[in-house]
């Protein structure tokens, strides 16, 4: 029974690890490729920035992530930039990204470097929070 259990947690240990590991790496990939993105041509550097990938059909899209990134537009103001993305529209973007659900968000620094990635609804103050660790 406990070597049952050992490698049930040995497995969820393995598959946690591998999930961080392919996170930094897509971080690491779009970061290489940031500055000639078309995507962020009109941002004012100095400024973080949350890039928002949406489709029409996701329902906490819409009923959580859109609602938390209006309180932290509200809440921060010119201190943040915020740019939606629909996958379905532009799917090319969302691929060069490594975006496959929706919603994800990912936090830029001023210098448009991708520090953080949420795959899923992130509140506002996560949001937050990842933002003022990059400012």
């Amino acid at each position: 029974m406990i070597e049952r259990l050992l490698i049930a947690v040995g497995i969820m240990t393995l598959g946690a690890v591998a999930w961080i590991i392919l996170n930094r790496l897509n971080l690491r990939r779009i970061g290489a490729q940031a500055n000639a993105d078309p995507l962020l041509e009109s941002l004012r550097p100095g400024v973080p920035v949350v890039v928002y990938f949406t489709t029409p059909f996701c329902a906490p899209c819409r009923a959580q992530q859109q609602p938390a990134l209006k309180a932290l537009e509200h809440e921060m103001g010119d201190q943040v930039q915020v740019i939606k993305v629909d996958a379905v529209e532009r799917p090319e973007v969302a691929d060069r990204w490594g975006v496959f659900s929706a919603p994800t968000t990912f936090i830029l620094d001023g210098h448009f470097h991708p520090r953080h990635v949420n795959r899923g609804v992130a509140t506002a103050e996560v949001l937050k929070r990842q933002i003022q660790t990059v400012a």
